[in-house]
């Protein structure tokens, strides 16, 4: 397809492709689909209610939302307006967003009220709803050329602030057009949108298919970063082209099983591909499949293309490539802007319409940038070390600044050195990059004094800068190696520190045995910042993985289950302790218990010298998986301790009494930790659990200083049925109903404590699982299709693996059955698992929701801090609780943005029960809940 006679308009070319494809489906997010006359009109109105709030022609505006069919129809509304986009990520640190606010003056930001960006500062917001709602006439067609700014990209910069590079419509087009030349699209054909709104790459991805009349899947960020989720998408939405950066595709070839899928072509960017990724990309994907490498950068994106199976076909050294299009021209130059010899070394320079237009309002930077050559054209300096190969393609050498490329984004060292300097207690730093071992690049930032705390440096650093600009790793110094001229001596820092083992004792792995460990967590983690001391649960492990590092350390010491228990990494949290059981059991000791058996494990270490630790105690299903945003979120320098269903491992009776199950937890927390205070935190099913423990802790004489709960569903179901609090259960009821049983517990509230008498019984709260009724629980979870589903659909919630199953999946099964299909879909993206755990999994489930659903609440002479979604059905649980304690602190917290997978997933559940199931994968609500505790504790 040919668009070169069109003018170089990106709004321009989308109207009228729109105009010769009214009906086809433009883009697509999870159920919901928009055709091309649709987007074309929803952004006409919206580029008219932007100009009649007087946004016009040249104005700049920024959009703080999440890709989204909302943010594509902005983007070309701003386009169609003659305006130019400013991608600002909500993902970003508040203090970013706020710097670079500062910087650029925008003329307005506009945001769609779930990432509202009224925090950031003395900035026009224009809230997407209302624009959309607005009246008004189509935007006419702007006279706009296409040398306009169409988008302000960040990156990184020198100065400690983001550069901002300003690009023009014409400056995409030299790409696009060689992706329409080169490998046209096919009628029937899908693309998908899945890259960071701040890269050009993500532009490619909308833009090249959209133009073409190809429709648009919009996969949401959750999902583009779990790879087992992002390729079952990719797979299942039949996506027939990808755009990827190399270190996630070099992770996706690492996962074990993989299957690439049937694609049409394939394109590598954002990163520099070296010649063993592109070797196992040209052997792993079908013949059929185009691969191409293309280099660039955000001022000069997509200048070179190489196509990678002829290069290796050809056993060629893998070079940058050649000029993507005859008016993009590369220069090799030296010092004095001569051409150097053939083959000789040299500064490499771009020419030509794929330039950015400059840095914005910074001229002196742009200047600094770019070069007048002899005719008068411009060339961009691109700092990258290149030399010309005899086939006149250009091979990469190096760079000479101190920039560096992860995941696919610019990273200037220096921008990451001040904000590392402005850290309290910082009196000198300096940031290296180094490669992480599977062909990635990690940083490494060197701090004076050694008494910085890594993980105090990191929180302050992640309230700067973006995810991935902060180090990987962290390593004190007494000071820093200088070179003759006093300079930092970067290559000695590296020569001389073993980073591998850059923790709290940076030594080096001490046997053999701790080595092979160390390598099976490296290959699990995906990286190697870790020490024979570290937690695994403090350098990235979830306990998903604990399943992948067990299985992989019984293949490679061929231990069986009873030597090394499913179990053992949160027994033995480090590499040394882990190491030393393993070496333990091969010379026939006896698999010992720790203190609190396999019921307790250190899920954030403390800093806090004498401090009470936190303990959280299992959800339903007996895990700890619903927690894991809530503790990377939170910042208290207190041990973070998990409480476990120790069924999970064979290690208490399902047949038992619920009093036992209970002191089961209590004389595990209490072996932890012998004397109170105790800080207690529960979610959902786990309330009654918390509820009890600190009853039996207080009858033993013990102080409770925190019981805190979160949306503790359903407790008390007795005294709801005669007392009007199963206005929980509205839930499941309509509004008129669940009014009608508020007020009837606000009423019994009202009443003096002497006439309310249930719950207020000394009889002990107790019920008993009999082997007969466990049967039942197992057969129910086992044979029950919504069981089955609606657990299936947890578990992913839970771990991010794409296990969930879709009621056709069940379609055409006999009950008994059912199970067998959650099986043997985690066998084929978790194999470590193993069908006992997916089955423990169930029954506990199943006996921990039974649980909670026949206790009883009692008198509880103590403070109850309770966090609840802020939606209708808030007050219902503080209703249910405020009766039977001294104090109810009640947190109401927001939730912020679903992506689309979680509201996908939600259709499990009843509709009023859907924020209660995802509020513990809803960022903002993890984020106000750990606000909260850290002030409590």
């Amino acid at each position: 397809m040919n668009q070169s006679g069109s003018t170089h308009r990106l709004d321009r070319q989308f109207r009228e492709q729109a105009a010769r494809t009214p009906d086809a489906v433009a883009l697509v997010e999870g159920g919901r689909t928009l055709t091309f006359a649709e987007l074309d009109a929803a952004s006409d109105r919206l580029a008219a209610a932007i100009q009649t709030r007087g946004i016009r022609g040249g104005a700049f505006v920024g959009l703080h939302m999440e890709r989204s069919i909302r943010y594509v129809v902005s983007v070309l509304a701003i386009l169609k307006a003659n305006g130019a986009v400013v991608p600002l990520p909500p993902s970003w640190p508040l203090n970013r967003l706020r710097s670079v606010l500062a910087f650029a003056a925008l003329d307005a930001v506009i945001d769609d009220h779930e990432t509202p960006a009224e925090p950031l500062l003395h900035v026009r917001i224009l809230h997407f709803t209302d624009l959309a709602d607005a009246k008004g006439e189509p935007v006419a067609t702007d006279a706009g050329g296409p040398d306009a700014a169409a988008f302000v990209l960040c990156s990184s910069g020198s100065t400690g602030n983001p550069k901002m590079i300003v690009r023009s419509h014409r400056s995409f087009f030299h790409r696009l057009q060689w992706t329409w030349d080169t490998h046209p699209y096919a009628p029937g054909e899908v693309c998908c949108q899945k890259a960071h709104m701040t890269t050009t790459h993500a532009i490619y991805e909308l833009f090249e298919p959209l133009l073409c009349g190809i429709r648009v899947c919009i996969i949401p960020d959750d999902v583009a970063k779990t790879l087992g989720a992002f390729w079952d998408v990719v797979r299942r939405g039949r996506v027939s082209r990808l755009l990827i950066v190399p270190s996630v595709l070099r992770a996706s070839l690492d996962m074990p099983g993989f299957m690439p899928p049937t694609i049409n072509a394939l394109v590598l960017m954002g990163e520099y591909v070296d010649p063993a990724l592109a070797a196992r990309t040209v052997a792993a994907f079908p013949e059929t499949t185009k691969i191409h490498s293309i280099y660039g950068s955000t001022e000069a994106s997509s200048v070179l293309v190489c196509d990678l199976r002829d290069a290796i076909h050809r056993g060629d050294e893998l070079p940058l490539g050649k000029p993507i299009s005859p008016d993009v021209r590369a220069h090799v130059l030296g010092d004095d802007l001569a051409p150097v010899a053939p083959g000789a070394p040299g500064m490499l320079y771009i020419e030509g319409p794929a330039l950015f237009t400059g840095y914005f309002r910074d001229p002196a930077l742009t200047a600094a940038a770019l070069v007048i050559d002899d005719d008068g054209k411009r060339m961009y300096r691109t700092n990258d070390r290149v030399r010309v190969t005899p086939d006149g393609a250009l091979q990469f050498l190096g760079r000479i600044d101190d920039t560096v490329k992860i995941r696919g984004f610019r990273v200037d060292l220096q921008e990451v050195e001040k904000a590392i300097a402005a850290v309290p207690g910082v009196t000198q730093c300096a940031v290296t990059a180094k490669d992480s071992g599977d062909g990635s690049t990690m940083l490494v930032a060197f701090v004076v004094p050694p008494t910085i705390r890594p993980h105090e440096l990191h929180e302050a650093l992640h309230e700067q800068l973006p995810g991935y600009m902060v180090p990987s790793l962290v390593v004190g110094l007494d000071s820093l190696p200088r070179t003759a001229s006093g300079k930092v001596d970067r290559r000695k820092l590296l020569e001389e520190h073993d980073v591998l083992a850059a923790t709290s004792t940076p030594a080096r792995f001490r046997s053999a045995t701790e080595t092979r460990v160390a390598e099976v967590w490296t290959a699990v983690l995906a990286h190697a910042a870790f020490g024979p001391d570290s937690n695994f649960f403090e350098v990235g492990g979830t306990s998903l993985k604990t399943f992948f590092v067990v299985a992989r350390l019984r293949d490679a010491f061929e231990l069986g289950r009873m030597q090394l228990p499913d179990d053992a990494v949160y027994r033995f949290p480090t590499v040394a302790a882990l190491a030393a059981h393993i070496d333990a059991v091969r010379d026939g000791a006896t698999v010992q218990k720790a203190s609190g058996g396999s019921t307790l494990v250190t899920l954030k270490s403390g800093a806090r010298d004498g401090a009470a630790p936190l303990f959280v105690i299992a959800s339903a299903g007996g895990t700890l998986g619903a927690y894991e945003k809530l503790i990377h979120a939170l910042r208290t320098d207190r041990e973070v301790i998990g409480v476990r269903d120790p069924f999970l491992w064979g290690e208490r009776d399902a047949a038992c009494r619920f009093q036992a199950w209970v002191a089961s937890y209590v004389d595990a927390i209490r072996a932890r930790q012998p004397e109170g205070p105790y800080h207690l935190l529960a979610y959902s099913s786990a309330g009654a659990f918390g509820f009890e423990i600190a009853q039996q802790l207080r009858r033993q004489g013990q102080e409770v200083a925190l019981l805190a709960l979160i949306d503790p569903l359903a407790m008390d179901r007795a005294s709801k049925r005669r007392f009007g609090y199963w206005a929980l259960e509205a839930r499941f009821m309509r509004q008129p109903l669940a009014r009608i049983a508020l007020l009837m517990g606000r009423l019994r509230g009202a009443l003096p404590r002497g006439f309310r008498r249930s719950g207020h019984s000394a009889r002990l709260n107790d019920f008993v699982f009999t082997p007969e009724q466990v049967l039942q629980l197992e057969r129910q979870a086992k044979t029950s299709r919504q069981s089955v589903l609606g657990l299936s659909a947890l578990m992913e919630l839970n771990t991010g693996l794409p296990v969930a199953l879709a009621r056709e999946d069940l379609a055409g099964l006999e009950p008994e059955h059912y199970f067998d299909a959650l099986l043997a879909r985690v066998a084929r993206v978790a194999p470590e698992m193993g069908a006992e755990t997916i089955e423990r999994i169930a029954v506990q489930y199943g006996q921990q929701v039974r649980a909670q659903n026949l206790y009883r609440l009692q008198r509880y002479d103590g403070d109850v801090v309770l966090f609840d979604p802020d939606d209708a059905y808030q007050p219902l649980v503080e209703a249910q609780l405020r009766p039977y304690v001294r104090r109810l602190v009640a947190h109401r917290v927001a939730l912020g943005t679903l992506s689309d997978r979680a509201r996908e997933l939600s259709r499990y559940f009843p509709e009023a029960m859907r924020s209660h199931y995802l509020c513990m994968r809803d960022d903002a609500f993890v984020a106000g809940v750990a606000r909260a505790l850290d002030k409590l504790l």
